[in-house]
């Protein structure tokens, strides 16, 4: 437990880890990863931005045409000089063309009410030469060249009172034609606007990405606990079938993705291994939040330890929200509930399905901090241990609700169950807290990992079902295959077959024991 809190206190110690640096590629995944997710999103948001742009360009668009003159000065002979005095003309332009003297002249010729004021004067000058040049900026090209006819023939004076006598040479003239200089491009309204959707939604995942940090590989384990992964659950595709035809994700389906059998397989090779040292019988799988997939992956382990010949109970802890009687295709039936409320005897309460038997929650919804009673739950757990060689538990998730770590008390060990890109780093911690400081925590499962043994593209549309108040535990599927994997199938559904019925028959010789339920 000391390694443990010295991982937790300590991040930054983990092999490949350093708080301080941004690995780039990773952060590009991250951007591609949320892309794939948020498409739709994202062009929905650039749709809406191009079309704001549009029409609020339409709505303030203003045309402006520009006419030029451009001035050489000519007043010592020194290219230096005079370029300085062009340079201190040209900057007095704004604020000489603004004054109420300068415009009264400027305007001296004409009635003033015949012209349209929105006009502007500006200048720039020609660095380290003695050119300046004077712009005039109207929203009538016609009102432009007027202005600037007007303007040469005032300036010069202007400018000789401003610097002495200075002499200017007009080097070129431009009048304003009937085109803007700021000529409007509906098109180009659109793809700023989508260019501005597009940075906002890079803005908000780069805080996203660098605020919450998501489990998706083992080495975001490392900063939770010190145990290894069992195993990657690939996340794969379902073959397209009718409604009728879709089944669940378990390893007795024919249809489901060899990878993902594999996988299972492994994990509960492992598991059997790590709990044989110990001499453990008793295995808790939890997850941390709701949708992450745990109760297919409790009824494939359980299911997997059923082919090896074992004799397995699954007990569904889960008692606000029953769900692996619903996984394996059962209706309701009684369950522990009955058994702690109502002393329904055990042969009433155990359902056998593919070689693993099953003590479903219950009916109505429960916790287990208010239905756990000791007197009754030990005598159960004493006499499951005497009956089978291995009893999985099924357990609410434990970030949220306490279920599983009381429940823990009653276990030797515990798996817990981390959906790929779900819950984050810190979610992880605090659900999976409790099983390293009680030290019955012996790995953990990545479940739906893109990749794991083989990536199938998006689920398909059956999937995980409905599991009452936590949502959807996803309207995915799992279980496309290839033609040549059949043959590799019908031999393990032969081999299967037989473990099966080996394991009945040892379930028979244990008819004895079933006895003593009366007694618990």
């Amino acid at each position: 437990m000391q390694e443990e809190n010295r991982v937790q206190a300590q991040p930054q110690s983990q092999p490949g880890y350093n708080g301080s640096a941004i690995d780039l590629i990773e952060l590009a995944e991250n951007y591609l990863r949320m892309l794939k997710r948020f498409w739709l999103q994202v062009l929905l948001l650039m749709l809406i931005f191009a079309v704001t742009a549009v029409t609020w360009y339409n709505h303030t668009y203003m045309p402006n045409y520009t006419a030029k003159v451009t001035y050489s000065v000519n007043k010592t002979g020194d290219v230096g000089t005079d370029s300085a005095i062009g340079q201190r003309l040209s900057e007095a332009i704004t604020t000489l063309t603004a004054t109420r003297d300068f415009r009264e002249d400027l305007l001296a010729a004409i009635d003033e009410d015949t012209l349209n004021l929105n006009y502007s004067f500006s200048s720039d000058y020609t660095e380290s030469a003695n050119l300046f040049t004077v712009s005039v900026t109207s929203n009538n090209y016609q009102n432009s060249n007027l202005l600037m006819t007007l303007f040469q023939e005032v300036y010069p004076e202007w400018a000789s009172m401003s610097v002495s006598t200075v002499e200017l040479q007009l080097v070129d003239l431009s009048s304003a034609s009937d085109t803007p200089v700021n000529a409007y491009s509906p098109v180009r309204s659109g793809l700023t606007g989508a260019l501005a959707a597009l940075f906002v939604c890079i803005a908000a995942a780069t805080v996203f990405i660098l605020t919450t940090q998501k489990v998706r590989k083992e080495s975001d384990m490392k900063k939770v606990t010190t145990k290894s992964c069992i195993s990657q659950i690939p996340e794969v595709k379902a073959k397209k079938r009718s409604e009728s035809a879709r089944s669940p994700l378990l390893l007795v389906n024919k249809h489901i993705n060899w990878g993902l059998k594999q996988s299972v397989r492994a994990a509960q090779s492992r598991i059997e291994r790590l709990m044989e040292e110990e001499d453990q019988k008793v295995l808790l799988i939890t997850s941390t939040l709701p949708q992450e997939g745990k109760s297919v992956i409790s009824v494939n382990l359980a299911l997997a330890f059923a082919e090896k010949g074992k004799k397995v109970m699954l007990l569904d802890g889960d008692l606000r929200n029953p769900s692996v009687l619903k996984v394996l295709g059962l209706g309701e039936h009684a369950g522990l509930t009955d058994y702690l409320e109502k002393g329904t005897p055990l042969r009433e309460l155990i359902v056998s399905q593919d070689g693993v038997d099953v003590i479903s929650g219950g009916f109505g919804q429960r916790t287990v901090s208010e239905m756990e009673d000791a007197k009754k739950i030990t005598p159960l757990m004493t006499w499951l241990r005497m009956t089978y060689d291995y009893i999985l538990i099924d357990t609410p998730p434990s970030y949220s609700f306490t279920d599983a770590e009381i429940l823990s008390k009653y276990a030797d060990a515990v798996v817990y169950v981390v959906r790929h890109d779900m819950p984050t780093v810190r979610e992880v911690k605090e659900g999976m807290s409790a099983f390293i400081e009680n030290r019955k925590l012996i790995g953990y499962l990545i479940n739906r990992n893109p990749d794991g043994y083989s990536t199938y593209g998006k689920y398909g549309k059956y999937g995980y079902g409905k599991y009452g108040r936590y949502g959807r535990y996803g309207a995915y599927g799992y279980g496309h295959y290839g033609k040549y994997m059949q043959s590799i199938e019908t031999a393990e559904e032969e081999a299967a077959a037989a473990q099966h019925t080996n394991a009945d028959a040892a379930r028979d010789t244990g008819a004895d024991a079933m006895n003593t339920e009366e007694t618990l």
